[in-house]
């Protein structure tokens, strides 16, 4: 059985990134036990034992440089609703369920997050976008590229699958410090824990040599053949392919809250609730882009963009 939320507990470290919580209590004579530093130089005896051997539960830290167990709220789940394109299913293979918590598109291929941290994609297969999904309970995000998906596991690692001919797979980045993934049409892209940027894949227009450096990022995107980043101070850097002004365009100021990227153009969302969008204009995706400061989101396709208005 778990242990009783919000009771304290001692945390030993499960080898794996996480922690085993057991209870504590005070040892009868000749039981073992643990002995703690009473920080007057001598030890305070502490009997150790779980309901259940090796409980795992979540913990949380008590402020007082102890821990204490914690009950984490559902994850709420909700339903993938697909439409457009059809060829490759990428709208009538779309799964079936109220257990999704985030979802990606890539060109013609789909992947979608489940409450329990497993990954389904569909739609076209022709690099292995689908067959070579991988497996596992322990995803927290996922991106999906041209020809190639990238995920993000709990423990700060990324996966990435599918087309592989700019090497968006073999180049993926190891180890366990990334926060964030995001895709391009043939290029990658992480946040790290520590605010910087690492991008992989095609670097034909700079989209790997020209990333950014510094430690103040909070959020990425990649476009078609360019990227965005948003830094902490509100302002946007972008990189990569310029041939509709996707880089020379992008507005300066130190407002902005949020960003989004097309194939060949890029928008953003500003402290006040408004739009601004800039880049490639041939179907008036800057054109006519929505005015009014009532805007809570944004998010671009190759050639079209939306906003959530709130």
């Amino acid at each position: 059985m778990a242990l009783e939320v919000g009771k304290k507990c001692l945390c030993i470290p499960d080898g794996k990134g996480g922690y085993t919580a057991y209870e504590i209590s005070a040892p009868a004579v000749g039981e073992k036990c643990i002995l703690l530093p009473d920080g007057k130089g001598g030890y305070i005896a502490v009997g150790v034992s779980a309901p259940e051997a090796g409980d795992k539960v979540p913990v949380v830290p008590d402020g007082k440089g102890g821990y204490i167990t914690w009950s984490p709220p559902a994850i709420q789940g909700f339903q993938i609703v697909s439409w457009g394109y059809d060829v490759y299913g990428q709208v009538s293979n779309t799964p079936t369920g109220n257990d999704f918590t985030a979802i990606d598109g890539g060109w013609i291929h789909s992947l979608a997050l489940k409450t329990d941290g497993s990954i389904i994609s569909w739609g076209s297969d022709y690099y292995n976008q689908v067959t070579d999904t991988p497996t596992g309970n322990d995803f927290t995000a996922v991106a999906g590229g041209d020809g190639h998906s990238l995920a993000l596991k709990i423990d700060g690692s990324i996966v990435s699958w599918g087309a592989n001919y700019s090497n968006q797979v073999t180049n993926t980045p190891t180890g366990n410090d990334f926060t964030a993934v995001a895709a391009g049409g043939n290029h990658s892209l992480a946040l790290k824990t520590d605010g910087s940027i690492v991008s992989w894949g095609y670097d034909g227009d700079g989209q790997v040599t020209n990333t950014p450096t510094g430690n103040d990022f909070t959020a990425i995107v990649g476009g078609g053949g360019h990227s965005l980043a948003l830094k902490i101070d509100g302002s946007i850097v972008s990189w990569g392919d310029d041939d509709h002004n996707q880089v020379t365009d992008t507005p300066t100021g130190n407002d902005f809250t949020a960003v989004a990227a097309g194939n060949n153009h890029s928008l953003a969302l500003k402290t006040d609730g408004s739009i601004v969008s800039w880049g490639y204009d041939g179907h008036n995706q800057v054109t006519d882009t929505p005015t009014g400061n009532d805007f809570t989101a944004v998010a671009a396709g190759d050639d079209h963009s939306l906003a959530l208005r709130g």
